[in-house]
């Protein structure tokens, strides 16, 4: 159970100059009109507390788009796994926490992965409180309330923040307590309730979700999967701005004397046209229509069968990214839903 206390927004500095004693501070910082990116910040002001949604998700903190697992020169080999700074993720929304708590489960996994692990331990994350846009549907995925993946979680509360300290790492941050931290009272339980009731009744975009397997095994064939691969433009957006897509591909780098090189780890895509090609010019998902109903089913119902989770948190980032307007979510699952209620009612006629 977490422990509880508040802090005045006027004391923000001073939880600021907390986190800064643990590590280097990221938080989202406005990169243009409409984006917002997790960067390095020195100051408060640098914080846009009003960012819904980063271009990137967390992952890239702790799975960078590229990095080096070993290199040689000659007959020396050098193993890369990263000894990294401590550091100080902040304001990272429900939503994705649980991604963060999905790419844990998959990194942890025997054999465990060195490299995600290492930053991830390294990192104290501080979740933040916010209400939905028209993109969001993380209440119809089960994400839309903190539940783990944090160290320290803050709720607006109006002049205060809700503060709730969830791990040993998150406790010894406030150890000795610092003066600006305060005791709450009923006032502030019932104020945290009523923040988290009106943000639920905020969501305008959503379905239920309790179906979801048997919709995908049943509607695999519906028409709707040709009608958006014909637009798909197989360009893999969908898949770097995923809190949970986690694909690599591992190539080797090598001088032109070949005399030292390195292997590189990079972000990869199951929308490319070759990530399902295999020896014998044999591809698995060779058209756009197989490789967008592969990744519906993952984020949706694959997954759900090993872990019980669903890959999908409803951050709403690939229907922003998406050129050809596909990535529809919430409009996908609703058409299949109604095909499977119109097969039954003919069923019962």
């Amino acid at each position: 159970m977490d422990i509880c206390y508040k802090f005045s927004k006027e004391s923000f500095l001073d939880f600021f100059k907390l986190m800064q004693s643990f590590g280097q501070v990221h938080a989202p910082v406005r990169v243009s009109e409409q984006s917002f990116s997790f960067r390095p910040v020195e100051k408060p002001e640098q914080i846009a507390f009003e960012a819904l949604r980063t271009i990137l998700p967390p992952k890239k903190m702790f799975f960078p788009q590229r990095e080096t697992l070993i290199s040689y020169s000659g007959k020396e080999v050098k193993d890369h796994t990263p000894e990294p700074l401590a550091q100080v993720l902040f304001g990272v929304h429900p939503c994705d926490l649980a991604g963060l708590g999905i790419m844990d489960n998959i990194f942890s996994a025997g054999p465990p992965d060195s490299h995600y692990l290492a930053r991830r331990q390294a990192t104290l994350v501080v979740g933040l409180s916010c209400m939905p846009d028209k993109h969001c549907f993380c209440n119809s995925m089960g994400t839309d309330f903190p539940h783990s993946a944090y160290d320290i979680f803050l709720t607006d509360i109006g002049e205060d923040y809700y503060l709730q300290i969830a791990t040993t790492l998150g406790e010894k941050l406030f150890d000795p307590k610092p003066d600006f931290i305060k005791t709450i009272d009923d006032q502030d339980n019932q104020s945290y309730k009523d923040f988290w009731t009106n943000r639920d009744k905020a969501f305008t975009s959503n379905f239920k979700s309790d179906n979801l397997k048997q919709i995908f095994d049943l509607e695999k064939d519906n028409p709707v999967w040709e009608e958006l691969g014909k637009r798909c433009l197989s360009c893999g957006n969908c898949t770097p701005v995923c809190p949970t897509c986690y694909c690599f591909d591992v190539i080797d780098v090598a001088s032109l004397d070949g005399n030292s090189g390195s292997r590189e780890r990079e972000w990869d895509s199951c929308q490319f046209t070759g990530f399902a090609k295999v020896s014998g010019d044999f591809n698995f998902r060779p058209g756009p229509v197989d490789r967008l109903k592969f990744w519906y089913r993952h984020k949706l119902h694959g997954f759900d069968d090993s872990y019980g989770l669903k890959t999908c948190v409803g951050c709403g980032r690939c229907t922003v990214s998406c050129p050809a307007d596909i990535d529809d979510i919430v409009g996908v699952v609703l058409r299949l839903q109604a095909s499977q209620n119109e097969s039954k009612k003919d069923e019962s006629a």
